[in-house]
């Protein structure tokens, strides 16, 4: 069985997000005003539905230690009460605004078909379709396993924001709790490794025959490729080379 997980994280290690173009073009302090906005309204229809999809896999877990750590998981993303944050869906709206977005732009956002394919997939594997363990491993695990968004310089999501685009604390606020590791270390948030741990235990107490394992390997394989078409998609139809890189309050 760990052999089995331990596939499992090394699938999401050779698609993390940082061998994406379009985190590649971010980290590189390239990203246009454009490209920014595209990636929080093509993002947010995936994001605003992650407590949700959660939600589906808890109540199919009876073990109540492992309920309640996806059960805090749920409650920090809604409260941000364990990080003395706000609710994570809030500052990743502020950093939309931070980049430009007109107020109520994330109302009805944009529904691409790369991006409600992910949302299908997500659904599917979480809230019916499937056995949860499928859902374990392509949502829970692919995004609280992931390795943190760092180039190979050491810089993260975190950094980029704020010291290269200028992003006030409102507007970075997001990049603090996801996506980066903790001030230019390698290592994930504490809440992020129990979140990790809690999906893998999830997957050793319940994903037991082989049935059950390949679905899972299905699920996740198909989960990165889907994400990595919608990456692509935000970096094609948003990115032009030619316009200028953001900064914050430049020209306004």
């Amino acid at each position: 069985m760990t052999d089995f997980v331990s596939g499992l994280d090394a699938m999401i290690a050779e698609r993390k997000k940082m061998t994406s173009p379009l985190y590649q073009t971010i980290l590189a302090g390239k990203a246009t005003e454009r490209l920014l906005q595209a990636f929080v309204l093509h993002r947010w229809p995936i994001k605003s539905l992650w407590t949700r999809n959660i939600l589906g896999i808890a109540s199919n877990i009876d073990d109540y230690t492992i309920r309640r750590l996806l059960v805090e998981n749920i409650y920090e993303e809604e409260t941000g009460a364990l990080s003395n944050s706000g609710r994570h869906l809030d500052t990743f709206a502020d950093f939309g605004e931070s980049v430009g977005l007109a107020p109520g732009s994330l109302d009805n956002p944009p529904l691409a078909p790369e991006t409600a394919a992910v949302v299908a997939h997500n659904v599917r594997v979480c809230n019916g379709g499937a056995h949860f363990t499928a859902g374990v491993a392509s949502v829970l695990l692919l995004m609280e396993g992931q390795p943190p968004i760092v180039d190979n310089g050491g810089v993260s999501m975190l950094s980029v924001m704020r010291d290269v685009y200028g992003l006030p604390e409102k507007g970075h606020e997001f990049f603090v709790h996801h996506a980066s590791a903790d001030e230019g270390e390698d290592a994930v948030s504490e809440l992020e490794d129990e979140h990790a741990a809690a999906a893998r235990t999830l997957l050793r107490r319940y994903c037991t025959t082989d049935l059950l394992k390949a679905q899972a390997v299905d699920a996740l394989g198909q989960a990165l490729e889907l994400r990595h078409r919608h990456f692509d998609m935000i970096l094609a139809t948003a990115y032009d080379p030619s316009e200028p890189v953001f900064r914050y309050g430049a020209g306004r």
